[in-house]
């Protein structure tokens, strides 16, 4: 399945690229796009295959996100968490995923995991109000996952459209069209097989061998390994934007007619196409570590488990210093707005900065695993 949407991404590519600017602009990935990206088989590909997906890899996760990401940042942003909402329902009791996937077999799912409330125990469930921030593709989205700490810990509820109403607020300088608005959800009922019990899944609880192969990678580093695919797309982009330019375009102020020919300009290129190369490295490093477990229905070690983040935090930064780097390289024509290569680098350094990418934190709960400290940075791991 997974050749057959890359290709079908790539057949799409004239007509992302011929809305990324737009969707820049307005804010949001346009419908026509997601339609097209849908029909294309793009937020299919980590569904369970008994609701018509492909229950994916890890590694092709990244696959389908980078080359999304590779023609328009935005909607690779999208690709990326919409496929993994789609993998956290799959997770979910099989009642809850016939809510959502039953009645619309193509439904999308976003949120966002920081909790809010307040939420109470009703017979048979939850009520449920509060306001969650930055839920990527929310617009487009069917069902909310509303993170809440409830009275067996940190929980994601799934939430219909009907329950709950979009604030426009995402006013950014970068991945502007994810459109990740806020949500608000007002006194909602959440029947108990919509509850996810966050921290038994970080515990292990999905590794068992009964469940689906992808479905059993270790939770939480799966999470933060797929929201590092865009950024891969976005440092090849940029690279082949950049070295695709150097033939016909001289260097200011020099006897350079064409940056090709400059030695300077050749080690830059090579610097930034290193640090792309790196940060794949790092990245696919982390998924196949987690299918490879996955494969064998086993739990990675908490160092293993860090190093996966750990990496993704690396290449993502490897990404950015490519970016700036190449900036350099190209010039100040790639800071106009009719350049792609600005916008490439604005959702880059945007992406970058989401709190389970940053390298400070990541990097820590690496550092204390390797040397064995107790971990008092985070209990996602």
């Amino acid at each position: 399945m997974s050749a057959d949407v890359l290709t079908a991404i790539a057949d799409l590519a004239p007509r992302l690229t011929a809305a990324a600017a737009r969707a820049d602009a307005e804010r949001r990935v346009a419908d026509e796009t997601v339609a097209a990206m849908r029909d294309a088989g793009t937020f299919r590909v980590t569904r369970p295959s008994r609701h018509g997906g492909g229950e994916a890899s890890i590694r092709t996760h990244l696959d389908v996100s980078s080359a999304v990401a590779a023609i328009d940042g935005g909607a690779g942003w999208c690709t990326a968490l919409w496929n993994g909402g789609n993998w956290i329902t799959a997770q979910f009791p099989e009642q809850a995923q016939q809510d959502v996937w039953g009645a619309e077999p193509e439904a999308l799912v976003s949120g966002t995991l920081m909790p809010s409330g307040p939420v109470g125990r009703v017979e048979g469930g939850y009520r449920l109000s509060g306001e969650w921030t930055y839920a990527s593709g929310i617009g487009h989205a069917s069902w909310g996952l509303a993170a809440a700490v409830l009275d067996g810990g940190l929980a994601w509820l799934l939430v219909p459209r009907a329950d709950f109403e979009v604030v426009d607020e995402w006013h950014v300088a970068g991945m502007r069209s994810t459109g990740s608005n806020r949500f608000v959800v007002r006194d909602a009922f959440v029947p108990d097989h919509r509850v996810l019990w966050l921290e038994r899944m970080v515990a292990g609880a999905n590794v068992t061998p009964d469940a689906a192969t992808t479905y059993r990678a270790a939770f939480v580093p799966s999470l933060v390994t797929m929201i590092s695919g865009p950024l891969l797309g976005l440092g090849r982009a940029a690279l082949a934007h950049v070295i695709d330019a150097a033939p016909d375009k001289g260097i200011a102020y020099t006897g350079f007619d064409r940056q090709r020919d400059s030695t300077a300009f050749q080690l830059l290129v090579a610097e930034a196409a290193s640090a792309v190369d790196s940060a794949e490295l790092h990245a696919y490093r982390a998924a196949d570590l987690l299918d490879r477990h996955a494969a064998d229905a086993e739990y990675p070690s908490e160092l293993l488990r860090a190093r996966c983040r750990a990496d993704a935090s690396v290449a993502v930064r490897h990404v950015t210093r490519a970016l700036e780097t190449l900036l350099y390289a190209h010039g100040s024509r790639g800071f106009a707005d009719s350049s792609p290569l600005q916008r490439m680098w604005r959702d880059a350094n945007v992406a970058a900065r989401h709190g389970m990418l940053l390298p400070q934190v990541n990097l820590e709960l690496y550092g204390a695993a390797l040397v064995g400290a107790e971990n008092a940075v985070s209990p996602f791991v």
